[in-house]
């Protein structure tokens, strides 16, 4: 078969290849194509019978592609066996076709996902975690905490990421474990924690809300739910219009986010952040206005410069006092409702957002206004620069602890010099 350069080159090709793809074969064989690659699939009640039907399968199946005028590489033929959890081939299993010995591999790459005998898909994300971890660790160089892209262009990096982890996912969806669902996180929190501009010690919880970006399980989920709805509509001999699939999405990401609300009840870190943005988390995810800042988000973490934090999380301080009013623990919440150094910067917001300056409060009223969600980032920004201003003061202090020093390192070099002048 010879298909020309022409419009029609892929339906012809098409049409000449149904000749493989609809020739009756033998009971327990079926033939699964995509592009030039071609897959058969034998049956068998016990590995002789699934040997003998994959024999004879596949030399049926290479003679119709050469009565087409094509060529197979038989050198290049792959064979997986798939089997019940505790069997397994017998060591040098193998078949052959046209004289050609094929080993049965433990496992076979086929159009992206990487399949085993077991069908438990642990190969796959073998594969797949190291390489995305590169992928976020690439885009994080690009993403820094203070400037850099926008947050649109950190989106589509993480939507780059997020493509790359969930090909394939109404296949392996049914196996996910929970080994394969931390790796999933661990890559996710990565790049979450990029997109909002927060520090690396944030948890995976508080960073996907931040980011509002689903946990990538759920969403593999609901990608397979919506997949199978239109593979069923099609095996009734129908296709589903735009309208309905638009339908089924929606309703999926209700699904969604339905299911991730469930899961941020019970957080296992984050739980001040998460428990400010779940009650609107829909609200918050699909708001249309206001950015994440580096300061700000420090304010939303708990993450940043804090005592609380600077002692009992990265070993930066001996104690959590607040050394703006000698509180005993400086946190987050301590430096947005009480600390007396702010009264002037509190004043500005309590004129915007109510005297209740709770976290939830807060986060109600970023989401229900632009003015009020500009009006917490510059009160972050004016509060944190200024104890950020302090820390270096102490950090360059040659009687404080050696603990509190300035590391310099490549980061603390560059993030110094990011910092505007005092």
């Amino acid at each position: 078969m010879r298909c020309s350069a022409a419009v029609l080159g892929p339906l012809l090709w098409n049409l000449g290849y149904d000749f493989v793809l609809r020739g009756a074969l033998p009971t327990g064989l079926s033939v699964v194509c995509y592009a030039d690659d071609t897959l058969v699939v034998a049956r068998g009640d016990d590995l002789a019978e699934a040997k003998a039907r994959a024999e004879a399968g596949a030399a049926l199946v290479v003679r119709r592609i050469e009565m087409l005028g094509l060529r197979v590489g038989l050198d290049k033929t792959e064979a997986l066996l798939f089997h019940r959890p505790r069997a397994g081939p017998p060591t040098g299993a193998c078949i052959t076709i046209r004289g050609v010995r094929v080993e049965l591999s433990p496992r076979m790459k086929y159009l992206g996902p990487t399949l085993d005998g077991r069908w438990n898909f642990r190969e796959h994300f073998r594969g797949l975690v190291p390489k995305l971890l590169g992928t976020a660790n690439a885009l994080g160089r690009l993403l820094p905490n203070l400037g850099g892209p926008s947050v649109a262009c950190r989106r589509l990096y993480t939507g780059v990421l997020r493509s790359m982890a969930l090909y394939g996912a109404p296949v392996w969806v049914g196996a996910l474990t929970r080994p394969n669902v931390a790796a999933l996180h661990r890559v996710q929190r990565v790049m979450a924690v990029r997109v909002v501009r927060a520090y690396r010690t944030v948890s995976h919880e508080a960073a996907c809300v931040l980011a509002g970006t689903p946990p990538w399980e759920l969403d593999a989920q609901v990608l397979a739910e919506v997949y199978h709805q239109r593979a069923r509509d099609r095996s009734r001999g129908t296709s589903p219009d735009r309208d309905r699939v638009d339908s089924w999405r929606r309703s999926a990401r209700s699904s969604l986010f339905h299911r991730w609300r469930q899961r941020l009840s019970e957080p296992a870190a984050g739980l001040r952040t998460v428990e400010a943005i779940r009650p609107l988390l829909m609200e918050w995810v699909d708001r249309r206005h206001g950015s994440l800042t580096f300061r700000l988000v420090q304010i939303l973490s708990g993450h940043g410069c804090f005592g609380r934090y600077l002692c009992h999380i990265v070993g930066r301080e001996p104690t959590a006092t607040c050394h703006h009013c000698s509180r005993v623990e400086d946190t987050a919440d301590h430096t947005l409702m009480e600390c007396p150094a702010w009264i002037s910067e509190r004043s500005q917001l309590i004129r915007v957002v109510g005297a209740d300056l709770s976290l939830p409060v807060v986060v109600q009223a970023m989401v229900g206004s632009e003015r009020a969600w500009q009006a917490v980032a510059d009160f972050s920004e004016r509060v944190i620069l200024q104890k950020e201003a302090a820390e270096r003061v102490r950090e360059d202090d040659p009687s404080s602890a050696p603990l509190r020093r300035r590391r310099l390192g490549r980061r603390q070099r560059a993030y110094a010099r990011d910092l505007p002048p005092q």
